[in-house]
């Protein structure tokens, strides 16, 4: 009979400690996976994508998600097609995280929120709605849009905003005082100052800012054998013919419908 309790017990004692282990794994589960909100379309040079603190490297095609930080050293260029359709280009020298990004089922953004340090930044944004959702902030300044394609270069303590299209309004690093920047306008605000009053834009400018984010990628399509094609955004015919490994391809230079802007 003692020996009866005394196994009992035991086997009681056995059930409550694997209970205690298997505890933690109840309470714990593994951290949820955000969903994508663009993908990587174009590259030149090596850049980086840091997710929860892993970074790896970016390649065309790799999914970027909120959170994220890309960071292009010198000599390279990332550009990223976004699920609400808006195409961003980071430049040389930048890092920019993904703070927000919302968009609906229909593919409407509703909110996204883009912060970038240093570095210049093209973005050709998609219309989402009826006021500016799409925003940049940098050490110095916040700048917002509904749809339009302009330009954001910050260095040092000064953030500068060029607006190609549309209007973007650009307020201090507070939100506030903020101005309405028109068509070939630009503003700047430096750090603990009100944004300055609008300027005309030359097209040099431009020109100079375009060259700096510029990729002039193709449309690549490669073809199969069953006639499936299988398409990416590449630089050149070389490129496109080594990406379908010399199999039968097409390309179609600067192709701007697809690739984005030049």
């Amino acid at each position: 009979m003692t020996g009866g309790v005394t196994s009992i017990a035991t086997g009681r004692n056995i059930l409550i400690a694997l209970a205690l282990l298997a505890l933690p794994t109840l309470l714990w589960a593994p951290p949820a996976i955000a969903a994508a909100c663009g993908e990587v379309l174009a590259m030149s040079g090596t850049a980086t994508i840091e997710t929860g603190g892993q970074q790896r490297p970016a390649a065309v095609g790799e999914p970027v998600q909120v959170g994220d930080t890309i960071t292009v050293p010198q000599n390279a260029k990332v550009r990223l097609h976004m699920d609400d359709g808006s195409i961003v280009t980071v430049a040389a020298g930048t890092q920019m995280t993904i703070g927000k990004y919302d968009v609906d089922a229909t593919g409407t953004r509703q909110e996204a929120e883009l912060t970038m340090p240093a570095g210049l930044m093209r973005a050709v944004v998609s219309a989402g709605g009826g006021t500016p959702n799409f925003e940049v902030k940098t050490a110095t300044g916040v700048a917002a849009v509904r749809g339009t394609e302009w330009y954001v270069d910050a260095q040092g303590d000064t953030t500068q905003v060029y607006v190609v299209t549309g209007d973007v309004s650009l307020a201090d690093a507070a939100g506030r005082n903020a101005v309405t920047i028109p068509k070939m306008s630009a503003s700047s605000v430096v750090a603990h100052k009100t944004p300055t009053p609008i300027r005309p834009v030359s097209q040099l400018e431009l020109n100079g800012l375009a060259e700096r984010t510029a990729f002039y990628v193709g449309l690549c399509q490669c073809i199969t054998t069953v006639n499936e094609m299988m398409a990416s955004c590449r630089p050149s015919a070389e490129g496109c013919q080594a990406y379908c490994n010399g199999g039968k391809y097409s390309f179609v230079p600067q192709a701007r419908e697809s690739c984005g802007p030049p």
